[in-house]
């Protein structure tokens, strides 16, 4: 299942936070979550800066979260990595329209990459940092839920 953007229901993963709506849900049918991490924190290091200088902080917290926090401070996003799922949450109740924009671009740019790592090229399944259940359109879905497509 695939959860929608706006949402602050309760989750059965236990990572709700006051202010926070999941932005969207991509289940998985096998995660290897400590090489898919360091892959993403990687990724975002390198988007930091964009659009523009000092946009974006990336952070590690704890063995399966990426929190990603916008220069203005309206808003951060917040990265969970379980066997089964990665969800993506919004943290901050009113973030700024200028926080919105760049966070569709981030979000976007981030489902790009696991696209390609889902794609995987020549890497068994097996072997892939990321497989998603049949019919595999998960992250197509997910890229629906954003507000700036």
């Amino acid at each position: 299942d695939l959860d929608g953007g706006g949402n602050d229901e309760e989750d059965d993963d236990g990572m709700d936070f006051l202010g926070s709506s999941r932005i969207f849900t991509i289940p998985a049918k096998s995660i290897k979550t400590g090489g898919l991490r360091l892959f993403l924190t990687l990724y975002l290091m390198g988007q930091q800066n964009s659009p523009e200088k000092g946009s974006w902080r990336a952070n590690q917290s704890g063995d399966s979260t990426i929190d990603l926090y916008y220069c203005d401070q309206s808003g951060a996003l917040m990265m969970n990595f379980k066997e089964d799922k990665i969800t993506i949450d919004r943290l901050g109740s009113a973030p700024s329209t200028k926080y919105l924009m760049h966070e569709s671009e981030m979000l976007n740019g981030l489902l790009d990459e696991l696209q390609s790592i889902v794609d995987g090229g020549d890497v068994n399944e097996v072997d892939r940092l990321l497989v998603l259940p049949e019919p595999g359109d998960a992250i197509d879905r997910a890229r629906d839920t954003i507000a700036f497509s």
